[in-house]
């Protein structure tokens, strides 16, 4: 090959590849491919829901396809409305987090246990009821059954995609290198960069790497280390290796929840970032609340929750664990249906921030019409509130967001 080819060669590989680096996006068709390749991972996980190996440790028997995180015989089947609730789900064509429609045979399901232990919660399945410690250590073992499971499958589809993006991303600049020669040094090179690599990092592979590793951390240091404990706490029937608040509070919340959050809090001169599984369950006349970590927590776990005494703040609570919290929730049709579209809009945004967790404040109210019952009330007392009695009651007007129907 002579020189004047060879220069030309390298040129055409510098440039395809500095084109690439001045902006990353240039390697995409058009805005679909981008919102494509940009939000592939959090496509709905149809395959996660297949049959798999029973999750409990020493069972080699395949799970069955479908058991509910949250009972479906009580507290989703209690918020739904004929036959249906309804759950956020991110849309990957548009990159916006949706509401949709979920029947309750469909709802909190996932592949966790084979026939044999599914009847692990039979008791408080029957009953329909949470009425003792065992109930809550069972209800939080299944929720973080479900985050092991939905978290293994997260990292390895996250390691395929960036397998897959790899490809694509080596291929196109193979492309460009193409293009930036012409057909008449082609012709002369008879050069082909179909299995042309680069070895450096661009920003998408370097943040779905450090998304994979924090996954394994989490993985790692709390929910195996939540699973086993509560394991040890349902089997020595006291709690040791978990700590927990459990609230019961008198208004059924049509919202049930069962999945993760965190919270950072500063106890003396630490900042510490606490990892958490929570529950929301309603029932007739009552929604269960609670919320546990492991037990080197436990000052963390009860500074944080000593902050919801008032009942608009225990429903402020709720809010919060939605929106910044779990993602795995369900609600009434009719309570979303009186939420004005606009606000509606802006509760779906929130979701997708990561910049906050569980110890923020929303600054909406979803659950209008229970909050108004105790708005109203403070009303009639106003003469005997305190100042900051007062204060949330202003604060708590301003996030009303009914629809104006």
């Amino acid at each position: 090959m002579d020189k004047e080819l060879q220069a030309k060669i390298e040129y055409a590989i510098d440039k395809a590849i500095a084109d690439f680096q001045k902006d990353e996006e240039s390697i995409f068709a058009n805005e679909k491919d981008t919102i494509k390749y940009k939000y592939e991972s959090l496509s709905p996980l149809k395959k996660w829901t297949k049959k798999q190996t029973c999750i409990v440790k020493g069972c080699n028997n395949k799970s069955i396809e479908k058991s509910h995180t949250i009972q479906k015989s009580g507290s989703i089947k209690w918020i739904s409305e004929s036959g249906h609730v309804l759950s956020p789900r991110f849309n990957t064509d548009n990159g916006h987090v949706e509401i949709i429609k979920v029947g309750i045979n469909e709802a909190s399901v996932f592949p966790g246990y084979c026939s044999v232990h599914e009847r692990l919660f039979e008791d408080f399945e029957n009953v329909k009821d949470i009425q003792n410690e065992e109930h809550f250590g069972l209800q939080l073992y299944r929720t973080v059954c479900r985050e092991i499971v939905i978290t293994e499958y997260h990292i390895n589809k996250l390691n395929l995609l960036v397998d897959k993006y790899k490809k694509f991303r080596d291929r196109k600049i193979g492309e460009a290198i193409l293009n930036n020669l012409g057909a008449d040094d082609l012709n002369k090179s008879d050069i082909q960069f179909k299995d042309f690599k680069i070895t450096t990092k661009d920003r998408r592979l370097s943040l779905s790497e450090k998304k994979i590793k924090n996954l394994h951390v989490y993985l790692d240091e709390f929910l195996f280390k939540f699973h086993d404990g509560i394991l040890n706490d349902l089997n020595k029937k006291k709690f040791q290796k978990i700590a927990y608040v459990a609230l019961e509070f008198e208004k059924e919340v049509p919202v049930a929840l069962a999945g993760r959050g965190n919270f950072n809090i500063k106890l003396k001169s630490k900042f510490k970032n606490v990892e958490a599984i929570l529950n929301i369950l309603p029932f007739e006349g009552k929604t269960y609340i609670f919320i546990a970590t492991l037990s080197k927590f436990t000052k963390e776990l009860d500074a944080y929750m000593s902050q919801f005494e008032n009942p608009l703040q225990i429903i402020s609570l709720i809010e919060n664990w939605m929106i910044h919290g779990s993602d795995h929730w369900f609600i009434k049709p009719s309570t979303w249906e009186k939420i004005d579209n606009s606000y509606q809009k802006q509760i779906l945004e929130s979701i997708m921030n990561d910049r906050y967790n569980i110890g923020h404040e929303f600054d909406l109210t979803i659950f209008n019409e229970i909050k108004m019952e105790f708005i109203n009330q403070m009303v009639d007392n106003y003469d005997k509130l305190n100042d900051k009695q007062i204060e949330l009651l202003h604060k708590e007007r301003t996030k009303i967001t009914f629809a104006n129907k």
